[in-house]
């Protein structure tokens, strides 16, 4: 039997985030921000010089990703997730600057489930490979900070109806460590 997908405003899932447990599947909406670790490290930077950031994060969902260039007559190319744990070494910061969900694929560090359960947050899961159905689900983008970085720059997506799956919720449970236990061989 295939579960029904629950469909979540950014703004809902910002209010329920404490509600969603692991292998719920979410169709979310609303904006988002969108970058990779090139973004991270000059927040990273910015955050140490005390530097005022060029946008705010308090409630946000993060995106990791960066779309491919668009091609002939599209606004914009594929936008697919990437490795999440690529970012980890940034996820505490994020968080603490209010940053409640992060979407990106693939298993995370320990260090990673430990920051998003002391902060209550989740952790969503799109499918890696994907980026060109997923380019689907996003109705409109632009760039709004970090221009200089090009294809790397901080961007903001307006998702509709966009699938992920909960990968970590706010207890600290985590769908990779589940999913080894669920199919370990004796």
């Amino acid at each position: 039997m295939i579960e029904e997908m629950m469909k979540l405003s950014v703004e809902q899932l910002v209010e329920k985030v404490g509600e969603l447990l692991v292998e719920q599947h979410l169709l979310l909406s609303g904006w988002v921000y969108g970058f990779t670790d090139q973004a991270h490290k000059k927040i990273d930077d910015m955050l140490a010089d005390d530097k005022l950031l060029p946008i705010d994060l308090k409630n946000s969902v993060v995106f990791y990703t960066n779309p491919s260039p668009a091609p002939r007559g599209k606004n914009i190319g594929a936008v697919g997730p990437a490795t999440a744990q690529n970012m980890d070494l940034y996820l505490s910061e994020l968080m603490d600057l209010g940053v409640v969900a992060t979407i990106g694929k693939g298993e995370r560090s320990k260090e990673a489930y430990d920051t998003i359960s002391k902060h209550k947050g989740v952790y969503l899961t799109a499918v890696g490979g994907t980026g060109a159905l997923l380019t689907n689900c996003v109705e409109e983008w632009e760039t709004v900070a970090m221009e200089e970085l090009g294809e790397q720059a901080i961007r903001r997506y307006k998702l509709k109806d966009f699938p992920v799956t909960v990968a970590s919720d706010s207890t600290g449970r985590n769908l990779f460590d589940i999913g080894k236990f669920k199919y370990r061989r004796f």
